[in-house]
């Protein structure tokens, strides 16, 4: 049978979060068919490791998953890509590993996108451990004068993810996020040239030119313990800032790109 749902995990140096994080896929998605798809961008092959987690714990089913060995660090959105190679669902769910399932209502999101063929791309809520809401989950476009704005504690944004209305967004971030697997194809995926950072909202703007919506879905819940794959904050702020300048000269050109140079100066 045709996987309806087909979940894509990208492990970087994150294994010891995978437990959970796999625990909480069989015990919360009920009344679903699904596969999961476990991309290995570490050195140290994964199979070994989810077999033998298998083996001590019932919940977990190694029918239902797949690992992808490709055993160096591709980047994200490469892993992702290569992931969906190996999936067959008609809706595609992208999870970090340092992520948990709390909601047990993810037919709710399915259902979404039978009942409406315009629906693109999903995020849910996120929550931090602490049980607040993770800041940055969703948002309207992302220009130049959102950044300045941003950076100067004008967060208009919050508004949305305080919100527990499902609605429309310009994006989502791809710590969880749900795509329609026919869409995704059709404009090929994440663009690869972002290693790291704004490859979910390039993803979504792409999405959108393309005519289907963008929705925030608060009514289902994920925790996201955060910081799996980073341990060098000064390696992930570069990284940050490159896949920023990439996506604001891909999109806006590259004057936009100076004048965001000109403000880190100023440490925006």
């Amino acid at each position: 049978m045709k996987s309806l749902l087909s979940f894509v995990i990208v492990n970087y140096q994150s294994r010891k979060y995978l437990k959970k994080n796999l625990l909480s896929i069989f015990k919360r998605v009920q009344n679903v068919e699904y596969e999961i798809v476990i991309v290995n961008n570490d050195e140290k092959r994964l199979r070994k490791f989810i077999e033998n987690k298998a083996k001590t714990i019932d919940d977990i089913d190694l029918r239902r998953i797949k690992v992808v060995e490709i055993n160096k660090n591709v980047g994200f959105a490469g892993g992702c890509n290569a992931g969906v190679k190996k999936t067959q669902g008609e809706i595609l769910c992208f999870l970090n590993p340092d992520t948990e399932i709390v909601s047990e209502n993810i037919s709710e999101i399915v259902s979404e996108f039978k009942k409406n063929d315009k629906v693109g791309i999903i995020g849910p809520k996120i929550i931090e451990k602490s049980g607040k809401i993770q800041k940055w989950i969703a948002g309207k476009e992302l220009n130049l004068k959102k950044i300045l704005k941003n950076n100067l504690g004008i967060i208009e944004d919050k508004k949305i993810w305080l919100s527990e209305k499902k609605q429309k967004v310009a994006w989502v971030t791809g710590a969880v996020l749900f795509a329609r697997r026919n869409l995704f194809e059709k404009i090929n995926g994440f663009d690869e040239k972002f290693f790291m950072y704004f490859e979910d909202i390039d993803l979504c703007k792409r999405i959108g030119e393309s005519g289907f919506e963008i929705l925030f879905f608060p009514t289902f819940t994920v925790q996201h313990l955060g910081g799996g794959s980073v341990k060098n904050r000064l390696v992930q702020k570069k990284a940050y800032y490159k896949s920023q300048d990439y996506y604001f000269q891909k999109w806006f050109g590259k004057r936009n790109v100076y004048l965001i140079k000109f403000l880190r100066k100023f440490h925006f």
